[in-house]
């Protein structure tokens, strides 16, 4: 044996005193630590998420169209914003003055020059003036303007017909094929045409200049300026005219006469002329001149107008914020959150996450020692929580913007969601701190927060009960209203209609405070009123078509899906009531009395009574061992009780199995698995101990073996449907079921129930217990009221 005694530490030594420790140490000694570092980073990752939807390191831009300001806008910083009506002005001009693109088409002039040769050459083939046909008659008026033509049609001072014919015929005639025509032609086009013809121009003033255009005649980019009066055919007879008498004079000097070549020359010059206008070769190219005018107004500086920082009003007080003012107000924004440094940034997003953390320390404090605390100790309603928060509060913030203003939507969604799953109670706290964050969060002021608190605390205390599809169409239009009404009472009492007029020098502190029109401020604050009340009635009445969808999600019942569970065409209701008729007009019973009792504490009376019609389904397996169904041959005479106890107990996990087998919802398969609790089998367990006493040679029975497993009733709706299925048995079992038999047969049971503590995890008080007990007699004694004996049922 070794003698040497083992050293303790300080802390052993003081441990073994056997002096409590501290809670809060104990409580940290006792907790699952990988556990609680699970649901912190829930937490965590939700308040980021949280401050990186909202931008939170970034002040948010607080002004509305509509909006009144209390008192005038001054300028923080200098800025400056483009006066875009100088800055138009400036690009305007520069467009005007912008030469745009034609393309020029000088094929079409071919079709002139051919044309042109024709009618000559149908000329030339007339043998003289008199023997012309009427094609010849007809081709030689074009030149000669003159038709019909006869010899006597000449005019003093002018070439008579007969003139002009010579002459054509003397000039043109010795050449055939009037290639010295051509020239004339070719040269004409080379050095008049070249730049196109054009009858008008085809853009307006304020596309482009009217003095010179850009003509191509293969790419945009090989454009050339030209005058508009080069290329405009009403200016074209005189350089047609001076450039065809220059070249008959060139070509045909010395073989003609020279008046006669003169005169060919000009009818030919005036032929030209008037037939231009069908052989325009410039047409406007649209695309490339938008193009040259958009980089012509892109390269124009814009025209900036400046303001300075405590100088510079940006607003007036007492008005409506009009596009113009809005316009400045976001500019100034934005240029003071240039100058907003890291330092700044940081420090917003930490009073922002100091915030939310408040927040979480004060509904998390309130769920755990007054509300139900698994809505933190349980990883996935946590996460159910926090999501449905972060995503209202995000969606809020984003929808805010001037274009919807609709912030009024998600909250209104989330406080009837919030009501429905967690209770009105937990619901005003949650969306109190929602609206907090929304406004805080948008840079809002008071009135803001009162009229979202408004609108989410009446629809969360109006959701109450769904039991209809137009429930929520109520809720909607009541807290609309109340909204409306906020509003406006707010915005008055808040002093936007007043504002006080500007002085001079020192009358400023003598002027009157001068009221802005009352109508038209009233009329703004009902226009905003009504704007938030159409996005409350929207918003709750799209709700009603996703309750399904709600319900799956949060694992909640509303009273129009239990209603539908109630209904007794339901195929396990209706297979119950074949297999085990005794069981079915049992449940039918329980039912009727357990709704009451809950109704009588304020619980889910319609989930007891969904839940009653229910709690015993897992009878069906084996209907003949439970004695309502028995008609005198008992199944447990054959059985070992522990056997029989098994049988008994079994029907709880049968039905919990046969409740997901048909999709009821979590909350009545809770109720299956609860409504036993951890009670004892007691016929059997006293048979066992019986029959253990009597054979000396079997072990000792525990009690162990003869219980339900549980668990325990975990709220009221349990605690009420164990009650009710207990006493609604045993007052089978009365002879003659008088009241105060009833009374005590209940009182008897409760107190067992309330000893065995199979109530200390549903929160259920004595008051509340006190308040069943009476219910149930009470329910009990009207079913087994005392009936008047006829003269027939009278013994003998």
């Amino acid at each position: 044996m070794n003698g040497q005694n083992k050293t303790r530490t300080r802390q052993e030594r003081i441990e073994s005193l056997g002096i409590p420790k501290p809670k809060f140490v104990q409580w940290w000694i006792d907790s699952d630590k990988a556990d609680w570092a699970v649901r912190i980073a829930i937490g965590v990752f939700a308040a980021v998420a949280l401050l990186v939807v909202c931008r939170a390191w970034e002040p948010r831009f607080a002004f509305r169209s509509g909006t009144i300001p209390m008192r005038s806008v001054i300028a923080r910083v200098d800025f400056e914003v483009e006066d875009e009506i100088d800055s138009e002005a400036q690009r305007l001009k520069k467009v005007r003055e912008l030469p745009v693109f034609y393309h020029n088409r000088l094929a079409s002039l071919q079709q002139l020059r051919a044309r042109l040769k024709n009618r000559l050459l149908v000329i030339l083939h007339a043998a003289s003036l008199q023997e012309m046909g009427t094609e010849q008659s007809s081709a030689f008026a074009e030149f000669a303007d003159s038709v019909p033509v006869t010899p006597e049609s000449a005019g003093d001072g002018e070439p008579s017909a007969s003139d002009k014919f010579n002459a054509i015929k003397a000039v043109l005639g010795g050449d055939k094929e009037l290639e010295k025509l051509d020239t004339a032609f070719r040269t004409l086009t080379t050095d008049e045409f070249k730049n196109g013809l054009l009858q008008s121009l085809k853009h307006a003033p304020e596309q482009g200049s009217q003095r010179e255009i850009r003509v191509y005649t293969t790419d945009p980019s090989d454009a050339v300026h030209v005058k508009v009066d080069d290329v405009q055919i009403a200016l074209m007879q005189p350089k047609i005219d001076k450039m065809l008498a220059e070249e008959f004079r060139r070509l045909f000097g010395g073989e003609v006469d020279v008046d006669q070549a003169r005169l060919v020359a000009k009818m030919i010059s005036k032929w030209i002329d008037a037939h231009l206008p069908e052989y325009v070769t410039l047409t406007y190219d649209d695309e490339a001149s938008e193009k040259a005018r958009a980089e012509i107004a892109a390269s124009v500086p814009p025209v900036m107008k400046k303001f300075h920082a405590g100088k510079s009003e940006l607003a007036d007080a007492g008005e409506p914020l009009e596009p113009d003012e809005l316009r400045l107000l976001r500019q100034e924004h934005v240029q003071w959150t240039k100058y907003r440094g890291t330092t700044d940034r940081i420090a917003r997003t930490l009073a922002y996450a100091g915030m939310i953390a408040a927040l979480y320390l004060l509904c998390g404090s309130y769920i755990v020692f007054v509300d139900d605390r698994s809505l933190v100790l349980d990883r996935v309603k946590l996460s159910k929580l926090l999501l449905l928060f972060v995503c209202t509060i995000g969606i809020s913030f984003w929808v805010a913007s001037d274009q919807y203003r609709s912030e009024l939507a998600p909250l209104v969604v989330a406080s009837i969601i919030t009501a429905i799953v967690y209770g009105r109670d937990l619901a005003l706290l949650l969306m109190s701190a929602a609206c907090i964050s929304v406004t805080l969060f948008l840079n809002e002021d008071l009135r803001h927060l009162v009229m979202l608190t408004a609108a989410t605390t009446s629809a969360t205390l109006l959701s109450g009960r769904i039991r209809s599809h137009s429930h929520l169409l109520f809720v909607g239009a009541v807290s609309a209203a109340v909204t409306i009404l906020t509003v406006v009472g707010v915005g008055i009492v808040a002093g936007e209609t007043m504002t006080v007029s500007v002085g001079v020098g020192s009358d400023l502190q003598a002027a009157p405070p001068t009221a802005t029109p009352f109508l038209d401020v009233l009329k703004v604050l009902i226009q905003e009123g009504l704007r938030a009340g159409a996005f409350i009635v929207v918003s709750a009445a799209a709700l009603t078509p996703v309750l399904p969808l709600i319900e799956k999600v949060f694992g909640v019942q509303t009273d129009l899906s239990l209603l539908s569970l109630s209904d007794a065409s339901h195929p396990l209701l209706r297979r119950l009531a074949q297999r085990a008729p005794g069981t079915y007009n049992h449940s039918i019973n329980v039912a009727s009395i357990a709704e009451a009792a809950a109704d009588s504490i304020g619980a889910n009376g319609l989930l007891v009574r969904v839940g009653a019609y229910f709690h015993d389904i897992g009878k069906m397996f084996k209907p003949e061992y439970f004695i309502e169904n028995q008609s005198g041959v008992n199944q447990h005479d054959s059985l070992q009780p522990a056997m029989s106890t098994l049988v008994i107990i079994a029907h709880v996990k049968d039905g919990a199995d046969l409740a997901r087998n048909h999709h009821l919802p979590q909350p009545i398969i809770d109720l299956i698995m609860q409504h036993h609790g951890t009670t004892l089998v007691e016929y059997f367990f006293n048979e066992a101990a019986k029959r253990s006493e009597d054979n000396p040679n079997e072990k000792q029975v525990s009690d162990k073996d003869f219980r339900y497993p549980g668990p325990k009733p975990q709220t009221l709706e349990a605690a009420v449907m164990m009650l009710a299925d207990t006493v609604e048995s045993a007052s089978r079992t009365l002879v003659d079921p008088t009241p105060a038999r009833i009374q005590n047969l209940v009182d008897r049971i409760a107190q067992k129930k309330m000893a065995d503590g199979q109530f200390d995890e549903c929160g259920l008080t004595f008051r509340q217990l006190n308040l069943v007990r009476k219910s149930l007699v009470k329910s009990l004694t009207a079913i087994y009221h005392a009936r008047v004996k006829y003269p027939s049922q009278q013994p003998a």
